[in-house]
């Protein structure tokens, strides 16, 4: 079983953590070392349809997937879709993320996870039920800790609004 676990001082210092009550840390998932991100500055409109191009993820194979999403600057929430080499049967779906699977945290470590809206369709960014000013575009893998390693994440986005 893969553990995360670095110091204190290196969660607040290089991950963004807040010390809660309990000598315990929350730290967001969008700054955790398994989330893949790049910073962007878009507005999103209730119902708008977005196409996202340029994210690659290269080694995940079923039934693991990879989530891609317009997140907003606190990391609470996001929309976008699910890269999954086939095909689901949804439109819409909520999906709370916290790590991949089976990833053993120190028990000092609180993640405080990220909301995502998501669609089926790969590339396409389709269930905006709220304005959101989205400031990262990120990859979160629901796949188990221990594949992370053999993964290839490229994240070099074109987002183009209503096509």
């Amino acid at each position: 079983m893969e553990a995360f676990a670095p110091t204190p001082a290196e969660l607040v210092r290089r991950y963004g953590a807040k010390k809660l009550q309990d000598e315990k840390y929350e730290v967001s998932a969008l700054n955790l070392p398994w989330v893949f991100k790049q910073e962007v500055d878009m507005v999103l409109k209730p119902g708008g349809r977005y196409v996202i191009e340029g994210i690659q993820v290269e080694g995940l194979t079923p039934p693991w997937e990879a989530y891609v999403a317009l997140v907003d600057q606190n990391g609470d929430f996001g929309v976008g879709y699910v890269a999954a080499k086939r095909r689901r049967m949804f439109s819409c779906i909520y999906k709370t993320y916290s790590k991949p699977l089976g990833l053993q945290l120190a028990p000092y470590i609180e993640v405080k996870p990220v909301q995502l809206l998501l669609t089926d369709k790969e590339g396409v960014v389709e269930c905006v039920d709220r304005a959101l000013h989205a400031r990262y575009i990120a990859v979160f893998i629901n796949a188990p800790a221990n594949l992370l390693q053999s993964l290839k994440i490229v994240v070099t986005p074109k987002i183009k609004e209503n096509v």
